[in-house]
């Protein structure tokens, strides 16, 4: 759903139309702290090791080495990250781990899907209270505000996916689409691609944060004159190369890559603006380095952490009190910038899966 970002920290959502109405309280209303932290970080340089999964495009091999050197000489604790690549791939994996009681990792790195249906009804993760995520004042969005209530899942980041991206040979300065409403223009019928909703990734992603606000009526007339891409990295390569002229939702760091190689492509963010990519974290129940995965996630979510992270992904922290200067200044976010994010109810069980057979629905068995 689409945001517009006040002064304040509540943050306030469009259901229908013009209607507004007011999110949930802030999730750390009642903390129930960990414990001492220095008690917990004596604990995790005894354990000494942490295993995390991470999923494809959560952590680069340069977020590796700048957290893992972090947490060797500070906490003295050596991370092990382990690609797991896809939702189904780690679910799989770590169902069979915990069903057959020899739990390996200790965080895994996804979308909230998968621990709203796979995880949390089997009590595979764990609510997290770590010290440096219960700030309210510092952050842009709650980092749980999938989940305010369980606290199970945390934003790995303030992740802005831009509208669009346009093939400038294509599109000349001037025209490119200036909200969502100009895809609709006939001149653009056929000249545009996204990820089909009904696969996952960045089409669903989009699809999920967009189609209460926009409509099911616009999506239905705009599925009629795209084109439906497999994987997300289609689109910004199909754009490149000159296939289609825009992109929508395009997958950033494919994007960013064809950018530096001095591909015709550029980022446009309509007048709505980008939506939230929901990439996160969660604690696993049961794991062999409990009070490391603790200290992990406090750091990560310090003003330290965020600054490594965001620094080495060359991503926007959610933290308000982290720089942006290692971005270019159009991809920097200035707040009061509007954006879509997808709404809580469509966050409760069994709605992920019901809103991907609706993104399927519209766009591919329209064709």
């Amino acid at each position: 759903m689409f945001i517009k970002k006040r002064n304040t920290m509540r943050l306030f959502f469009i259901f229908v139309l013009v209607l507004w109405v007011p999110a949930g309280t802030w999730s750390a209303a009642a903390p129930r702290p960990w414990g001492p932290m220095n008690e917990i970080e004596a604990a995790a340089k005894k354990e000494g090791r942490l295993v995390i999964y991470a999923s494809a495009g959560h952590v680069l091999p340069q977020d590796q080495d700048a957290i893992g050197k972090i947490m060797a000489q500070k906490y003295g604790v050596t991370v092990e990250w382990t690609p797991v690549g896809g939702a189904r791939d780690y679910a799989t994996r770590i169902l069979t781990e915990h069903r057959t009681k020899r739990p390996a990792a200790d965080i895994v790195m996804g979308g909230p899907t998968t621990t709203i249906e796979e995880f949390a009804p089997r009590g595979i993760v764990e609510p997290v209270y770590a010290p440096s995520t219960l700030e309210e004042a510092i952050w842009r969005l709650d980092p749980a505000r999938d989940r305010p209530r369980q606290r199970d899942w945390l934003f790995l980041y303030f992740s802005i996916t831009p509208s669009l991206i346009v093939n400038t040979n294509l599109v000349r300065p001037g025209e490119e689409p200036k909200s969502y409403q100009d895809l609709l223009n006939p001149k653009w019928k056929g000249k545009i691609m996204v990820e089909s909703p009904g696969h996952g990734g960045s089409g669903l992603g989009w699809f999920r944060a967009t189609y209460h606000p926009l409509g099911l009526d616009y999506m239905k007339n705009l599925a009629g004159r795209v084109a439906l891409a497999r994987v997300g990295a289609e689109v910004p390569d199909s754009v490149a190369r000159g296939q289609y002229a825009i992109g929508i939702s395009p997958t950033v760091a494919r994007s960013r890559e064809a950018i530096l190689q001095g591909a015709p492509v550029r980022f446009v963010m309509v007048k709505e603006g980008g939506h939230i990519t929901e990439q996160g974290m969660s604690l696993l129940s049961n794991v062999p380095h409990p009070n490391a995965a603790k200290v992990f996630i406090d750091w990560f979510y310090s003003k330290e952490g965020q600054t490594v992270y965001s620094r080495s992904h060359r991503s926007i922290s959610n933290r308000k009190d982290v720089a942006q200067d290692h971005l270019p200044p159009e991809e920097r976010y200035k707040e009061g910038t509007p954006f879509f994010i997808q709404a809580a109810e469509d966050l409760e069980p069994g709605r992920p899966q019901a809103t991907l057979q609706l993104g399927r629905q519209i766009f591919e068995e329209a064709k």
